[in-house]
């Protein structure tokens, strides 16, 4: 299964690399860092009273696909046992970027700052993704059964184990959004065990040679 492919990753390899242009940043997450931050990511789930099997609306997939905190909920989301909904009217949550209008029953704004820091202008109807820092990252996994939904409306858990893995370092600028971006540069390189490198607002000049310093392939 996806979550527990993800626990066993070796820990210092890297898992998922995000480059941001516009501000000039490097993120590197190896397994056991990657892993670190979705298990606090859980907790504060958890926290917030989110139950498993209920619908998660992550706006960040459609806003910021290719951001490492986008990853981090995705797979968060599944280990809590919940499931990635893309209509918001539907969810028990709703994970927004910073400034968006989006809304759900609850709500989360993340800064999307490369260190993770909060927000200095939070809505007062938001609670901010920084108070993750302080939740502990003990690994917990909700069991629920394989037929599931992970990703509605049609990819249940026991489907997304089976999706195809890639043990090859991929490049990926600027993905589009949606559930595509998600299973390229998340699922697949957990499940084949490989990794993923992202690059935003780039020129092609600096793509090419981002690439050969992260010595990562275009993906197809």
């Amino acid at each position: 299964m996806f979550i527990e492919k993800l626990h066993r990753r070796p820990g210092a390899a890297p898992l998922f690399t995000h480059y941001d242009e516009a501000v000039g940043s490097r993120v590197e997450l190896s397994g056991t860092t990657f892993s670190n931050w979705v298990d606090k990511t859980v907790n504060m789930l958890d926290g917030l009273g989110v139950e498993a099997e209920e619908p998660v609306y992550l706006d960040l997939v459609r806003t910021d696909p290719g951001h490492w905190v986008t990853a981090v909920w995705v797979a968060a989301t599944w280990q809590r046992g919940c499931r990635v909904t893309e209509q918001i009217d539907e969810a028990a949550l709703a994970v927004v970027g910073p400034g968006r209008a989006a809304r759900g029953p609850m709500t989360v704004m993340c800064s999307l700052h490369p260190l993770g820091l909060g927000l200095t202008d939070l809505p007062v109807d938001c609670t901010d993704y920084a108070d993750v820092l302080t939740e502990p990252d003990d690994h917990w996994v909700e069991p629920v059964p394989p037929q599931t939904p992970a990703w509605l409306p049609g990819i249940t858990r026991a489907e997304l184990g089976r999706l195809a893995g890639s043990d090859r370092r991929q490049l990926f600028v600027d993905p589009s959004p949606g559930w595509e971006s998600v299973r390229k540069l998340l699922v697949s390189p957990v499940l084949g065990g490989g990794s993923t490198v992202v690059v935003t607002g780039a020129t092609p000049e600096r793509i090419s040679q981002i690439a050969a310093e992260e010595r990562a392939v275009a993906a197809d």
